[in-house]
């Protein structure tokens, strides 16, 4: 990959190939990083809307689209829906339907038609069938290691200066929850 005119970033990641579609097991991921497993215990919605905020960052830059896709497997008369942005889309499965088989059936038929597809999961039987099906497949560590790295190397090739902590970072626990309750007031 190369940034207009100047010479390659140099990292691992460059090399690879860019994938057309990365899917998302949503809640596998939130599961295993730490922070937003944290968030999720305050507010499952803000850990989805956070994950999405994070992918959707590198999208034009590893992948041309993201699906992250939920179980609803357990909510009695959940019916499939999903949310779309310009990059992100967000999909929840419907009653009685696991993330896990709709990834897989998603995986077989986007193969069948040529698609690149990558999916994201520490799920070893997930990854084992994504794998057999002709998708590549991304632990939750490998694909947040692989997001830091690339906001690192990206810092350092264009000569940006360290990000700042956010405001909500800096907030104690206590003070994002009377905030949030106040908010929704």
């Amino acid at each position: 990959m190369k940034f207009s005119g100047s010479g390659d970033l140099g990292v691992d990641y460059c090399r690879r190939i860019k994938m057309s579609l990365l899917l998302v097991d949503g809640y596998n991921i939130i599961n295993n990083w730490p922070d937003l497993e944290v968030l999720c215990q305050e507010n499952l919605d803000a850990a989805r809307a956070k994950l999405a905020d994070i992918l959707d960052e590198f999208v034009p830059l590893l992948w041309e689209k993201i699906i992250i896709v939920y179980d609803a497997y357990q909510v009695k008369g959940k019916a499939h829906s999903h949310l779309e942005g310009k990059n992100i889309k967000v999909v929840f499965t419907a009653e009685g339907q696991t993330a896990d088989s709709f990834i897989e059936r998603l995986v077989s038929d986007l193969r069948e038609l040529g698609e690149e597809v990558e999916v994201a999961s520490s799920d070893h039987l997930e990854q084992n069938l994504v794998l057999w099906k002709g998708g590549r497949r991304i632990s939750s560590r490998e694909l947040r290691e692989l997001l830091e790295d690339y906001r690192v190397d990206l810092r350092k090739h264009f000569d940006l200066p360290p990000p700042r902590e956010s405001l909500d970072e800096r907030l104690s626990h206590r003070t994002r929850t009377f905030l949030e309750k106040w908010r929704r007031r």
